[in-house]
């Protein structure tokens, strides 16, 4: 709730000020999300359970990009020197890779090729500041700021071989409730169509519940999206 009245002050703030017009736009993304930290990995293995339990990835906070997308909504105002106040709001779907090289239980190991995807579903709400740069015919935002991330869903899903044997995996894990981050972006627009690049770095660790040893994993995603300003 806190979140969103200080957005709601923002917007009101840029709305009573002189001088200024309001842009509305709607963003659709795709791109690339991966893990970063002492304990991200590019390589991990599947551990086979001998109980009730599901089969599971080691460590499923991959280094590798995986497949992501987006839609969100935004709105900002533009002073009379090109200053930027706004905030976007929508739902994304961050996935990242990692590749197992072997598939383990008690007293068993076999290596295999394959890999695991770990998929987060976020609820995004970024605030930001920034700068326009009129040329003539286009306008060029580089904007800053805090993005919050209200993870709703990390789910898991591997496959692996290893000499005819497939092994899978398929299931829920857990998270923490929110990602902070910081994000920069470039959206460039042409009338009312815009290209935007976008990065964000992670600055929650994933990994922070956890007792022994070095246990750091943070998010980072990548961006490249197609706008429309009303």
């Amino acid at each position: 709730m806190k979140y969103a009245t200080l957005i709601a002050f923002s917007i009101l703030v840029a709305h009573t000020s002189y001088g200024q017009k309001t842009e509305y736009s709607a963003h659709l993304s795709s791109g690339g999300a991966a893990y970063r930290g002492a304990s991200a990995k590019s390589t991990s293995s599947i551990n086979l359970s001998d109980t009730n339990i599901a089969d599971y990835t080691n460590n499923p906070y991959g280094k590798r990009l995986g497949f992501s997308y987006g839609v969100a909504g935004q709105v900002q105002r533009v002073t009379r020197k090109n200053s930027l106040l706004g905030v976007q709001a929508g739902y994304e779907v961050l996935r990242s890779r990692v590749s197992i090289a072997s598939v383990s239980a008690r007293g068993f190991n076999v290596q295999t090729t394959g890999h695991t995807s770990l998929t987060n579903q976020f609820i995004n709400i970024h605030p930001f500041f920034g700068h326009r740069f009129a040329l003539a015919t286009v306008d060029i935002d580089l904007t800053a700021g805090p993005e919050l991330g209200l993870l709703r869903r990390s789910h898991e899903e591997g496959k692996a071989t290893a000499q005819g044997q497939t092994y899978i995996t398929d299931l829920d894990r857990s998270h923490p409730d929110t990602d902070v981050r910081v994000r920069l972006n470039l959206t460039t627009y042409y009338k009312h169509i815009g290209l935007s690049l976008g990065y964000s770095r992670g600055l929650t660790d994933y990994y922070g519940g956890y007792v022994g040893g070095t246990n750091e994993v943070y998010s980072q995603v990548f961006r490249l999206g197609l706008a429309y300003r009303i």
